[in-house]
């Protein structure tokens, strides 16, 4: 039996200082910290400040450790491996290196999942942008303390919680007797491994009106979150992650949920594929990858739900991925002309 309540699993690479304050935020927990396990998995980082960060902590405290990778990985999924096989508490959960908790986090968290005798418990969380902080989306309402459900046919709102999985703590027992891991070397890792619980758990609790963790949002050019990203590679990554989620699906049987699992997420992705900055080339490319994941969401919502896109169906269904980047290169345009406009607006107002 392991003499920690929980294990943290923080893959790091090239952190600097953001490191400080998240296991400040670990250390400080009323859980107890003496309670907590933390496992570092260090990416392959070439930065000196972060490796020196990592030796101080890890000579300071006795249940901090560090696992080194050889190679870089490139991507969260194996880091997060890595620390969960290496984890020896009884429940687990992976946190990003350079965001925080609340102080009662982890007691929260904790209490609850050992009490309901839960596979998954997950909570609300704050924003932070530019110094500022902010309440998440309420799933369903500020009035709802506490959801269980032991099948996600009991409520499928369950999809609309979102899949960050750093605040989501797992009972390591039903990860191992699932084989549920994270998508390596690809992203949307976070999406897969959460649908995957959802569909096999039969104990899950969410915690609407609790907020237990600090999720900061960089974006500047020298500067951005992994969701700010709009490179080839990325775009890329994420088409591979939503080819593994649906043959999950098919897999488990679970093939009619398809729309509640991916609704949301296609629209971010064509979202980010419209505001990038790579070349048509690159974007046709793209497109005919995620082209049967697309027209298989248009069976469900015609215009993927945002009327904006509509110039997009006739492409995709015709599988004329030239016209498709034209009419999303269109729609870029029209998206800067309105935001040119409503900055003139807001000027008159002042």
């Amino acid at each position: 039996m392991s003499k920690y309540k929980l294990s943290v699993i923080i893959p790091t690479f090239n952190t600097g200082v953001f490191l400080h304050e998240s296991l400040g935020s670990i250390i400080n927990q009323s859980i107890g910290f003496e309670n907590v396990e933390v496992i570092l998995v260090d990416d392959k980082s070439s930065d000196p400040l972060t490796l020196s960060i990592i030796d101080d902590y890890v000579s300071k405290y006795s249940n901090i450790k560090v696992i080194y990778l050889e190679e870089n990985s490139g991507f969260p999924g194996r880091p997060r491996n890595v620390g969960i096989n290496a984890s020896t508490s009884d429940y687990v959960i992976v946190m990003d290196h350079d965001d925080n908790y609340e102080i009662d986090a982890f007691e929260h968290l904790y209490n609850t999942i050992t009490k309901e005798n839960a596979d998954m418990v997950s909570s609300n969380y704050f924003e932070e942008y530019n110094g500022i902080k902010e309440k998440h989306t309420y799933i369903f309402g500020p009035d709802f303390d506490k959801i269980k459900i032991s099948s996600i046919d009991e409520d499928l709102r369950f999809f609309d919680i979102g899949p960050a999985i750093w605040i989501k703590l797992f009972r390591k027992s039903f990860l191992k007797e699932h084989n549920i891991r994270f998508l390596e070397g690809m992203l949307a890792e976070d999406l897969n491994f959460f649908i995957n619980v959802l569909l096999q758990s039969k104990s899950i609790v969410y915690l609407d009106n609790y907020f237990g963790y600090n999720y900061k949002i960089r974006d500047t050019d020298e500067d951005k979150s992994t969701i700010h990203v709009r490179n080839k590679k990325y775009l890329g990554a994420m088409i591979s992650g939503y080819y593994e989620t649906w043959d999950m699906l098919k897999n488990l049987n679970q093939e009619k949920y398809f729309s509640n699992v991916f609704r949301a997420h296609l629209v971010f992705w064509l979202t980010s594929f419209i505001a990038s900055n790579i070349s048509n080339r690159d974007k046709k490319d793209l497109a005919e990858r995620m082209g049967p994941i697309l027209n298989e969401q248009l069976k469900y919502t015609p215009d993927f739900g945002e009327i904006i896109y509509i110039p997009l169906v006739k492409p995709l269904k015709d599988n004329n991925f030239d016209e498709f980047v034209k009419a999303s290169n269109n729609i870029k345009k029209s998206r800067k002309r309105r935001m040119k406009i409503k900055n003139f607006i807001h000027k008159l107002k002042i």
